[in-house]
């Protein structure tokens, strides 16, 4: 009887013990099966998402693993090239660029003065004409030029456009002067207008291009004084973020 006794009980515990280890798989799985529902939950919502209740929940993402702030780290270290001109955006779009470029114009009675034209993907703003820009030989802006490049640096500084700044010539070869080559002044063209940009529009430089073309793409053939002065230049061609540098 004494012996028996502790035998059954020893049989009980090891009982108990091995259907409580049975229970214990059900927690796993009920466990498991729940986050399994929660899962398809996000997906189904996801699937019939519209962009507040994507913003939403990227802000939640980002407040989730951002310590608390709804931006990640590398956007709030990142340096603001505004110049207190406002937020810098993703890239205006050129029909937008296009309407204040032409108001600014017209308010200044610059318009008459420049070719502004639209073509798939770009927006050219073109300093034409040696009289008005550039005279034989010469990369210096006139200072209806010079007011011209800050017109449009006004407008295009608190967008991240890139602005490929192309610089032409007359097909008058150099006999002397600064310049080795109309490669060289066509170059230098671009430089002035860019640097100007820069340093007294206050620009981001980073989207800023300097292109040379030299005499190559005349607008018009060199068979006249007047064709020769239309054809020294300078292209102030503003794109979408993306768009390859080159001719339009």
């Amino acid at each position: 009887m004494r012996t028996g006794r502790p035998y059954r009980a020893v049989n009980s515990v090891e009982e108990e013990e091995h259907a409580g280890g049975m229970e214990r798989w059900l927690l796993t799985y009920s466990d498991m099966i729940t986050l399994l529902l929660a899962l398809f939950v996000v997906l189904y919502a996801l699937s019939s998402l519209n962009h507040v209740k994507y913003s939403a929940f990227a802000k939640g993402l980002n407040v989730s693993f951002n310590n608390g702030t709804s931006a990640p780290s590398s956007a709030r270290t990142q340096p603001s090239h505004t110049h207190g001109k406002g937020p810098v955006d993703t890239g205006a779009s050129l029909s937008s660029l296009a309407a204040q470029l032409r108001r600014a114009l017209e308010r200044a009675g610059l318009i008459k003065q420049v070719q502004l034209t639209s073509a798939p993907g770009v927006l050219v703003l073109g300093l034409i004409t040696g009289k008005t820009y550039y005279g034989i030989d010469s990369a210096a802006l006139s200072p209806t030029g010079a007011e011209v490049v800050d017109i449009t640096g006004r407008v295009i500084r608190s967008h991240t456009n890139p602005v490929n700044v192309e610089g032409y010539t007359d097909n008058e070869p150099i006999t002397g002067g600064p310049y080795r080559d109309n490669w060289q002044l066509s170059a230098e063209r671009a430089v002035v207008v860019v640097e100007r940009l820069q340093d007294v529009d206050h620009v981001n430089p980073t989207q800023l291009y300097i292109i040379g073309f030299g005499q190559y793409h005349p607008i018009v053939p060199n068979t006249s004084t007047s064709n020769q002065a239309d054809n020294r230049r300078v292209n102030i061609v503003i794109t979408m973020p993306g768009t390859k540098v080159g001719l339009p």
